[in-house]
């Protein structure tokens, strides 16, 4: 019994240390899954944090690339706008340049006086043609409202024709009508006479039947005779009245035709005789209103001319007062400035005349002194010797520096003179350039009224083989007097 007790009990411990060690193991295999499950979560703690710091990484260098995409686009807008401004600068400095010059140069206020004039020719042309669409177009549209309302009497005419041609139908259809209705009335006249003698057939044969049946109703039979006779009688009676009334009947009927007839015919005369009058009325408003429509346009143009015609007067009345005025600007100009050039050379002239004056006076003044010496005769012959040399040198040094100083003067005259030529060729082949820019610009628009002698034989070559085609094919098919 202790054994069987220290068997269970040792079965006890073992099912206890079996139970322990399932339990340690499986608080292992927990510990093992958390601790799998810790390492997974740093694992991804750690890439989350490590795709964060490459996500800003990542930012921050797209924010430096784009911090240098837009220093580099400042930079470019700048340099950008510094050489639109630098553009700009030089093209008004250009457009100022070549301003003064048409304003100094007599010849391109000539040239732009001529283009201006050349446009308000093309211009009075054009309005010219204009005139005379409008012209032609007035005639189509009197020509067009003419053909409209003859259109419009040709369709009333035709209409009346229409109208009257209806009316003979509708009569005939309405008498061929009657004449149906008359037809089938008698038809059925008829059929109701053979219906009768139908059955007076019948009735015959049964009268003939009763008579054989008995005398009495023989009797009965004759009296149905006789009364069925005069029934016959008074039907024939009837019948010859019924058709003498319908004979009447259809010749009142015809004779309210007729005037049925004749009524509308007098209507349609009535209301064709309207139409007439309306459409001759219409007419007339449309040949007043055509004429006061065309009086109105020819006034309207003729004002037009007047008020062209005085505007294109006094623009002309401007332009010469402009011209006049800007001639004697330059004029004035050119004068003065001559006037300064030979005042600035007079003044030099009479400078150098004073100088040599002044030499002359200085050169007798010594030689006074020389002969006051000469006359003191106190001073030994070698001594005289000396002072000669001496007043020699003195005057020959006094007049080469005299001398000298007139060549220089003379160079500097001739330097300004020359320089003078230099800025007149400057100034005369910026006019060149400005006078070609301004035909570039303007003579292709205005081939067949440039002024004659505008063009010299050389700005072919500058305006271009177009222009030159373009102006020979315009020569070669017409003959202005302007050209």
């Amino acid at each position: 019994m202790a054994s069987g007790f220290k068997r269970e009990f040792q079965l006890m411990e073992e099912r206890k240390e079996l139970l322990i060690r399932k339990k340690f193991e499986e608080i292992e295999a927990e510990r093992s899954r958390i601790d799998q499950k810790a390492k997974i979560r740093l694992i991804d703690r750690r890439m989350h944090m490590e795709r964060l710091e490459a996500e800003m990484e990542e930012k921050l260098v797209r924010a430096k690339e784009a911090e240098l995409i837009r220093a580099a686009q400042v930079e470019q807008e700048e340099k950008l706008a510094s050489e639109m401004k630098r553009i700009q600068h030089q093209e008004a400095v250009k457009l100022k340049l070549r301003q003064k010059l048409r304003e100094s140069s007599q010849e391109l206020r000539e040239l732009e006086s001529k283009l201006k004039a050349a446009y308000v020719t093309k211009e009075l042309t054009a309005q010219l043609a204009e005139k005379e669409l409008i012209k032609m177009e007035e005639k189509l549209q009197e020509q067009k409202v003419y053909e409209m309302l003859e259109e419009e009497r040709q369709r009333a005419e035709e209409k009346r024709r229409q109208n009257l041609t209806s009316s003979k139908s509708k009569k005939l259809e309405y008498r061929h009508q009657l004449q149906e209705q008359i037809i089938d009335a008698y038809k059925k006249q008829q059929e109701a006479y053979q219906e009768f003698l139908k059955e007076k057939a019948l009735l015959d044969d049964v009268v003939r039947l009763i008579h054989e049946e008995d005398q009495r109703e023989e009797e009965i039979k004759m009296i149905k005779m006789k009364k069925t006779k005069q029934e016959l009688e008074e039907f024939c009676k009837m019948r010859d009245i019924w058709r003498q009334k319908l004979k009447a009947d259809i010749e009142e009927e015809d004779r309210r035709i007729n005037e049925f007839l004749q009524q509308r015919q007098k209507e349609e005369r009535i209301k064709m005789e309207e139409a007439r009058r309306k459409e001759e009325t219409k007419t007339k408003v449309h040949e007043i209103l055509a004429h006061a429509m065309t009086e109105k346009a020819k006034e309207k143009l003729e004002k037009e001319d007047i008020r062209l015609e005085l505007i294109e007067l006094e623009k002309k009345e401007m332009d010469e007062k402009k011209r006049r005025e800007e001639i004697e600007k330059t004029l004035r100009s050119r004068l003065e400035l001559k006037n300064c050039y030979k005042q600035q050379f007079l003044e030099r002239w009479t400078k150098l005349k004073e100088e040599e004056e002044q030499e002359a006076v200085y050169k007798q003044k010594l030689l006074e002194k020389f002969a006051e010496d000469q006359r003191l005769d106190q001073m030994t012959a070698e001594r005289r010797k000396m002072k000669m040399l001496q007043y020699k040198e003195e005057l020959t040094t006094l007049l080469e520096e005299r001398h000298k100083k007139r060549l220089e003067e003379m160079h500097e005259l001739m330097a300004l003179e020359e320089a003078e030529k230099k800025e007149e060729a400057k100034r005369r082949k910026l006019i060149e350039e400005e006078r070609l820019r301004m035909l570039k610009q303007h003579a292709s628009k205005l081939i067949g009224y440039l002024p004659r002698g505008l063009l010299r034989d050389d700005d072919f070559v500058q305006l271009g083989e177009n222009f030159t085609e373009e102006y020979n094919k315009f020569r070669s098919v017409n003959t202005p007097s302007c050209q």
